[in-house]
């Protein structure tokens, strides 16, 4: 479903993302791990086209991104790690805004939105403008965004920031329902149980590049904390000494 190719960005002297490479077939959950700075968001934002990589190749479900944007697009739900709203519309407008972007028939498109007003608890507040939302809420009109429009592959910058647990869950669930009715799902997350729980492969990347890929069934009894900081040389610092005064 996505397939990526030697794709490098590179913020003038600084090298964001090199050389990546990645196959995410049709029905799988990946997630991406690194460090803050270490080019997760760079890289969710060039598959949709939103950051132009410098080199490299982007297919998703056989369409080359670089020949056919457009039909690339088409294909893609995008749900950044700081999602915004137009201020005053209210949710069910940006809702139906969104879907009808997507050509999705207005009744077909009401009726997803019921469903999604109902799965993510937002009755009683979809219909007020969007500058008196939460972030919690302005999150869960965008994740519904994506999932009424139904696309072959969803790009998702740190889905679960905002939410509360069972929103969370819920999420979870719907994505995996994604996933098994033949979609592809991407996302980077800092949530180390969420992303062992919920992704079938995860990836670590640091320092723009892609370190390791493994499936989460054969982590074993092995911490994925303590993969992470052994495979990113990463870790907490020592703070034993601060309260004691030295």
């Amino acid at each position: 479903m996505l397939k990526i190719e030697n794709l490098s960005k590179a913020y003038g002297d600084k090298k964001a993302v090199i050389d990546l490479s990645l196959d995410i077939p049709s029905g799988e959950v990946f997630g991406l791990l690194g460090p803050n700075g270490a080019g997760k968001t760079t890289t969710l934002k060039m598959i949709p086209g939103l950051v132009v990589p410098d080199r490299g190749r982007i297919v998703v479900n056989s369409v080359d991104a670089s020949e056919d944007p457009d039909g690339a697009r088409a294909m893609i739900a995008y749900v950044p790690d700081e999602p915004t709203m137009y201020p005053r519309l209210s949710g069910r407008e940006f809702l139906r805004f969104t879907g009808r972007m997507r050509d999705i028939p207005p009744d077909e498109l009401e009726r997803r939105i019921a469903f999604h007003e109902e799965l993510f608890n937002m009755g009683g507040w979809l219909d007020g403008r969007a500058e008196g939302y939460s972030h919690g809420m302005i999150q869960r009109v965008v994740l519904s965004v994506a999932f009424i429009a139904r696309p072959a592959l969803y790009v998702i910058d740190e889905p679960h920031v905002g939410l509360d647990p069972a929103t969370a869950e819920t999420f979870n669930r719907m994505g995996r329902a994604a996933a098994a009715s033949g979609a592809a799902i991407i996302l980077s997350t800092h949530t180390l149980p969420v992303a062992r729980a919920f992704c079938d492969r995860l990836g670590i990347i640091h320092e723009g590049q892609l370190i390791e890929v493994f499936r989460t069934d054969q982590i074993g009894g092995e911490d994925l904390q303590d993969i992470f900081f052994r495979i990113t040389g990463t870790g907490p610092a020592d703070v034993s000494n601060f309260f004691s005064g030295t």
